[in-house]
């Protein structure tokens, strides 16, 4: 199969993973109200930048970008309104924060096309982990937080910046690339790996889990073994 034929999928696989992002912490809302950690702030830049990317995936007519930002509007959309329920923030908020950005966008459409619409969808996709960010440096508890949506952000962001240079999407590149970084260090917080690999060892996860730390436990063993 010609690598040519391979990006389209390669762009879909990404979009299908992309769907799958706020999955996680729309089921954790849904079942628990401590939306501790979770960054307002956040989630509605997370809903704008999902609208944005969809005005750019239908002005390119781009199957990948559809794909991944009609469902994404609307879970980002059901994310705002569970957080500011569970955070006590009136839905207002975001409404004033959406009837300000649309004509935004349109007007950089108009003035500036598509290449423009693409600039704004990776602005606002930069900016919107930044809260968020913020939140996890100050060291605050993050017990809100659904680590599986960070983890399957990543994994489909590295899929994304992929894509974005085998088509010469540059807004998607620089977008992708950064969002890889940002949600490896909300993991990083929310999950320290440490942590993660001592439970894994413990069998939390089962046997999978366990032969997956297994040569690291060994080689810590050893260093340990040649150190006394």
């Amino acid at each position: 199969m010609p690598v040519a034929s391979l990006i389209p999928l390669l762009g879909l696989l990404a979009a299908g993973l992309g769907v799958l992002t706020g999955v996680p912490q729309v089921l954790r809302l849904l079942k628990d109200p401590d939306a501790t950690g979770l960054s307002y702030s956040s989630a509605v830049l997370g809903a704008l930048a999902s609208g944005t990317w969809l005005s750019y995936g239908i002005a390119l007519l781009d199957p990948a970008q559809l794909l991944a930002n009609v469902p994404g509007v609307v879970c980002a959309v059901v994310t705002v309104v569970l957080a500011g329920r569970r955070l006590g923030v009136p839905l207002r908020h975001a409404v004033a924060a959406v009837s300000a950005w649309v004509p935004v966008v349109a007007v950089a459409f108009v003035l500036g096309g598509v290449v423009v619409v693409g600039m704004l969808a990776t602005s606002v996709s930069l900016v919107k982990m930044l809260p968020q960010i913020v939140t996890v440096l100050r060291r605050a508890p993050l017990t809100g937080l659904a680590p599986s949506t960070f983890v399957l952000t990543q994994v489909s962001a590295t899929l994304w910046t992929v894509y974005g240079l085998t088509t010469g999407q540059g807004s998607v590149v620089v977008c992708s690339a950064v969002t890889v970084v940002l949600a490896g260090i909300v993991l990083s917080r929310r999950c320290p790996p440490l942590a993660v690999a001592r439970a894994l060892h413990a069998g939390r996860f089962g046997v999978p889990g366990q032969l997956l730390v297994r040569p690291f436990v060994l080689a810590r063993r050893a260093t340990l073994t040649l150190a006394a």
